[in-house]
């Protein structure tokens, strides 16, 4: 039995407050992953950058040299629109 309060997920979010890369031939994006689970991505980055149903090329990159980053594609699935930045929901394809 779940609390009222419980989110209902398979997988668990870690909070993050990184750097993310999204990128294709055409355009790179830089923006701030804010929560990372094994299936999708949560990030923050300018107003109009990203639109449902795009996919691109993500990087996480890593802190420590002798770790690699981590390397994706991901389709958007939903463009929160705020005043200033956009909240972009992406679900992980391909991990690398």
């Amino acid at each position: 039995m779940l609390l009222a309060n419980e989110e209902q997920r398979v997988f668990n979010r870690m909070q993050l407050n990184t750097k993310i890369i999204l990128a294709t031939t055409q355009a790179r994006i830089e923006g701030v992953c804010r929560n990372l689970s094994a299936q999708g991505v949560l990030m923050e980055t300018a107003n109009g950058q990203c639109q449902v149903g795009e996919e691109w090329q993500l990087v996480v990159p890593s802190a420590d040299s002798q770790v690699q980053p981590l390397k994706a594609m991901a389709t958007v699935l939903r463009v929160d629109t705020g005043e200033r930045t956009d909240l972009v929901a992406l679900t992980l394809l391909d991990v690398r």
